[in-house]
């Protein structure tokens, strides 16, 4: 049986998600739950994949809403923003794996990278994986787990291979699943049109007023779904999406002024404040780390 760390979700996940950095290249957690929680709200500067072993969780991610049972893998590419929500009727047991994006720079093969750009082309990140597919598959996360910490020559390298193998297995086998296994995503087409609005136009005036005239709704149902589907506000989404926006533009080069104004912050004193609560630092201080890495 895979080794079992005890992650201390909340805490541990604010953290990283209001810091938006991992140092390694990924990371696995294997943890266990017995307990009503409602994770907060947040997004990642880095890949998220989670392996449902025992009980049963419920992902909201993007307005999409997935209820994961036992051997169900979700995948949640950076920056979209989700939360879970946990309840104690019985012992919920996951893989949790953090990918970084340069884990797929360093080995430059396509079908790594594919992996999570599925859930964006199809619109859902469930997998379902056959019954005769699993023992593989908890076989190469054991590897992965035994390895990423151990300090014998060649395990880091290991480890690595054992998390390639399960990626290319991944994203051979996601394409061709049944349909009926991605149908298990709850969503609304409206809403999910809403969202792509705003990611699309962070730029532009996205006041609740300007929202609720693009898509024909009264301010109040707006305010009122939105709450429902995403767990956040109208201006906690759009603030969130700006500053995942502006952090890209710093990394990619931009300049910190270029970067707020290209990502819809009009004032600038509003934008530190907002990035420093979100990220834990300025955002020069965001640039000198991405200089020092």
């Amino acid at each position: 049986m895979l080794k079992k760390m005890l992650l201390n979700g909340g805490n541990g996940m604010t953290l990283v998600s209001n810091r938006g950095y991992l140092n390694e290249d990924y990371r696995l957690f294997h943890s266990t739950d017995r307990r009503d929680v409602d994770f907060q709200t947040h997004s990642h500067d880095f890949h998220k994949l989670v392996l449902c072993l025992t009980g049963s969780v419920t992902y909201i991610v993007e307005g999409v809403t997935y209820d994961l049972a036992p051997w169900d893998i979700l995948l949640i590419p950076e920056h979209q923003i989700h939360r879970s929500i946990l309840r104690s009727t019985e012992i919920y047991e996951r893989i949790i794996i953090w990918i970084n994006d340069r884990f797929f720079d360093k080995y430059a093969e396509p079908a790594l990278r594919e992996v999570f750009r599925w859930p964006l082309k199809r619109g859902s990140g469930l997998y379902c994986p056959p019954k005769q597919l699993r023992a593989q598959l908890t076989e190469k996360l054991y590897g992965v787990e035994h390895h990423q910490h151990a300090q014998e020559p060649g395990s880091r390298l290991l480890s690595d291979t054992y998390l390639i193998q399960f990626l290319l297995e991944l994203s051979s086998r996601f394409v061709s699943q049944p349909a009926e296994n991605e149908a298990r995503a709850r969503s609304d087409p409206r809403f999910s049109a809403l969202l792509a609005y705003i990611n699309q136009n962070l730029a532009g005036e996205l006041s609740i007023a300007a929202l609720a005239g693009q898509f024909y709704l009264s301010p109040s149902h707006l305010m009122h779904a939105f709450k429902r589907h995403t767990g956040m506000t109208v201006h906690q989404y759009v603030q969130q999406k700006r500053l995942i926006s502006a952090a890209a533009r710093i990394r990619a080069g931009e300049s910190v002024t270029a970067a707020a104004m290209q990502a819809g912050f009009m004032d600038y004193t509003t934008f530190l404040k907002a990035f420093r609560k979100q990220y834990g630092c300025a955002p020069g201080e965001l640039r000198k780390k991405i200089q020092n890495n």
